[in-house]
Order: C-alpha cells, then structure tokens, then sequence
C-alpha cells in the first residue's frame, strides 16, 4: 500500500472541496468565509460564525483550527496542523462550541474571541474548519490495489489577523521582462511582497510614446501572497504593431484593501525588433 499516493488523494480531495464550496458543501453553509480583524497588541476581539444546514438530513459538526499558506499565488492554499506555520495566529483563537448537531434547516452560532500577545507585530493567519462526517471513495494505488480513503466535507473561515500600529504593506516589481512576438506584446515580472502582511494585487500596464500617446495596454490577473512570497505576473497585449524607438512602460498595481505600486521603465525596440530596458523607476 502507498500511504504517500493516498495522503495525496487525500489532501487533494480536501483542497477541491475548500476552493470551489467556499460558502456551502454538502448542505452545510457559513456566512463568513472571511475574518478580517484589526486588533491593538495585548487586546482583543470577538466575532460570531453563523453555520447552517441547508440540506434535509441532521449533520454532526465539529469545528477546529488549522494553519493555512498560499500553494500558488492565484490563491490556492495548503493547510496545516494550527501552530506550525511561523504566521500562525491559530493559537490566539478561543472558539465555543467545538462540536454540535444540526436539525434540517437549522442553523447555529459559533463565537470566537482572537487575544493578540502584547509583542505580536505583522499579519498572522488561520482557518476555522467546519467538518461534517466525509464519504469513503474506492481508489487504486501505484500497485494497482484498491483502497478505501475518507474525504472530509468541510468549510474554512479564514482568519487575518493584523495587529494594529504594526502593518507594513510594501512590495517590489523585479525581473521585469518584455518579449515582441509577431504583434503580440508580451510582459511579464515579478511581484515581491516585502512587507509583514498578505498582499492580494492586480493591475495594468500601458506602454507610452514620447508624446504621451498610448500603444498599448493590457491587466494582469490578480495574485496573492503572504509576506516574502513571490507571484509571478504576466500579461499580453494582443495585435500591436511597436514601430523602432523608445518608450515608457507604466505598471499600476492596486493592492486589495488598499495601497498601490506604481512602477514605470524605459525601453527601446531596434530596427529588428529586440526590445532593451534601461532606465527603471518606482513608487
């Protein structure tokens, strides 16, 4: 048997559930996939949960804390056991009731109270589950044997927590690169999150003449990081004709729950359509 091969359909089975039911799965429902709070070190918050069963069987709950991490930066996530991740506020988190029943159509509160240690500096992170009894899948490993897994159904409430008067959003644009490809004009960077707080980010791109007039331009899908992460950014501005010369190339990038970086370089296009940055500005 390949313990490994069935942790693996496992977890992902787990992460298909997390990604696309984030607010209802299996008849159970949350209303607050997200829990934002600003908390001044040495106090703390309180907040509630509402959980629902929207389906017509009685469920069994229980409720736990994990750790989470983004796995890629188009926001998929990897979860973990609470206090092992060096962001972790899971610890910081008291929660009531920790398991319960629901009736069909019933629904019940579950209140949480985030203490913040009075050293804590930057953004922590945790995910309040919500798991109801899993299925048995048949599935066959490397050996061809078949095995029985179980699949968690379950919700997560993420939690940022961002002790107050210690936030610092920053993030810097590196490996900027432009490829002139027949009429495609394609850029592409990397987004470097520098700061002590997650950063979800997105934006466009302009490319300039010298008389402010506008060839081209095109977005950038948004990406999401936790501090010291990297995302790379890439976009393509379609059916562009970039005649031999110099021009400006202008990156906005707005940061979900504010903030901005603007990032601007200077490139020039020879007679045989090679393309040199020089100068590099950025605020």
């Amino acid at each position: 048997m390949n313990i490994k091969k069935i942790y693996s359909c496992l977890v992902l089975s787990v992460l298909i559930n997390i990604f696309f039911t984030t607010f209802s799965w299996a008849g159970l429902r949350i209303d607050k996939p997200k829990v934002r709070l600003n908390i001044a070190p040495a106090s703390y918050d309180s907040g509630e949960v509402k959980v629902e069963n929207t389906g017509g069987e009685v469920l069994s709950v229980k409720v736990y804390l994990e750790d989470w991490v983004y796995a890629q930066q188009d926001g998929g996530k990897t979860f973990a056991p609470k206090g092992t991740n060096a962001l972790s506020c899971s610890d910081w988190i008291t929660f009531y009731p920790a398991d319960f029943t629901l009736a069909a159509n019933d629904s019940r509160i579950v209140r949480y109270t985030v203490k913040v240690p009075k050293d804590a500096r930057g953004g922590h992170y945790s995910v309040m589950f919500f798991e109801t009894g899993g299925e048995d899948i048949e599935t066959p490993n490397e050996e061809g044997t078949t095995v029985r897994i179980k699949v968690l159904n379950r919700l997560g409430a993420l939690f940022y927590i961002e002790p107050e008067g210690t936030i610092k959003k920053a993030a810097e644009l590196k490996n900027l690169g432009l490829i002139h490809k027949l009429n495609d004009l394609i850029v592409s960077a990397d987004l470097v999150n520098s700061g002590n707080t997650d950063i979800t980010a997105g934006g466009t791109f302009n490319i300039i003449d010298k008389e402010g007039f506008v060839y081209a331009r095109g977005a950038f899908d948004e990406v999401y990081t936790l501090p010291g992460d990297k995302a790379a950014l890439r976009s393509v501005a379609a059916s562009t004709s970039l005649k031999p010369g110099t021009y400006d190339i202008l990156i906005t990038l707005d940061f979900q729950n504010g903030g901005t970086l603007v990032h601007e370089s200077q490139f020039d296009i020879s007679a045989d359509g090679a393309i040199s940055l020089s100068a590099v500005q950025a605020q």
